[in-house]
């Protein structure tokens, strides 16, 4: 007998990146055509589960993001971001109120598909989060100074994606408590839902879900795409 499904969620989309180590800000380069924060932002507004969209953009950007996502059918509400992706998070859930459930997603992730997103909304249940995640298939080294220090068992390492499911209450109380901690700089939410004793359930990744990172990822997503639609 299958879990009964999360009926509806909302989602944030952090799109607070500055562009320092790619050159530009990634989230508004043209990916085939549209802006990657738009074709982000519509994976999810074209998801049935769905049910408002908040999206996090520089303060400076606001206008810009606003232009961009007209026409979006979905309820959308566009906030300001913070130093750090951590803070930019917490801008969001300030605005996620009215769904149990909320999904984290990199803005810089524009291929992900609407069944990633129905698979973390299905594990969601007896779980606080649900991420997405692949098994590690290359030999992982520590290296000190370009020495390898030592050879690190794979076996049970997973790389972890978005988009990333949680109870929104215990996301919110998650985030608190590493404010309250001092942390301001964590790059995974799971991790502080982890630090509260959470459950973290992990379900299959998938591959073709590429990060946005450096100039060559945009010649790949292309590529993705250009097989999609044949």
């Amino acid at each position: 007998m299958h879990p009964p499904r999360v009926m509806a969620a909302d989602a944030i989309i952090v799109a607070g990146g500055s562009g320092i180590r790619f050159g530009l800000k990634k989230q508004f380069l043209v990916l085939d055509g549209v802006p990657i924060l738009k074709r982000t932002v519509s994976c999810f507004a074209a998801h049935p589960d769905i049910r408002s969209i908040i999206v996090v953009i520089p303060a400076e950007d606001r206008e810009h993001a606003h232009s961009i996502l007209g026409g979006i059918s979905r309820s959308l509400t566009i906030v300001e971001g913070g130093a750090t992706r951590q803070q930019s998070v917490w801008n969001g859930l300030m605005h996620a109120q009215g769904s149990e459930f909320v999904l984290i997603h990199d803005a810089v992730r524009p291929l992900v598909t609407p069944e990633l997103i129905t698979r973390v909304l299905d594990g969601i249940n007896g779980f606080d989060a649900c991420i997405p995640g692949l098994a590690v298939a290359n030999t992982l080294k520590e290296v000190d100074r370009d020495i390898v220090v030592r050879t690190v068992p794979r076996t049970l390492l997973y790389g972890v994606q978005t988009p990333q499911c949680f109870r929104t209450e215990r996301i919110r109380q998650a985030h608190e408590a590493a404010r309250s901690r001092g942390v301001i700089d964590a790059t995974d939410d799971s991790k502080l839902v982890e630090d509260l004793g959470g459950e973290v359930k992990v379900v299959e990744g998938d591959p073709f879900n590429l990060k946005i990172t450096v100039k060559q990822d945009m010649e790949l997503a292309e590529a993705i795409l250009k097989c999609r639609s044949e």
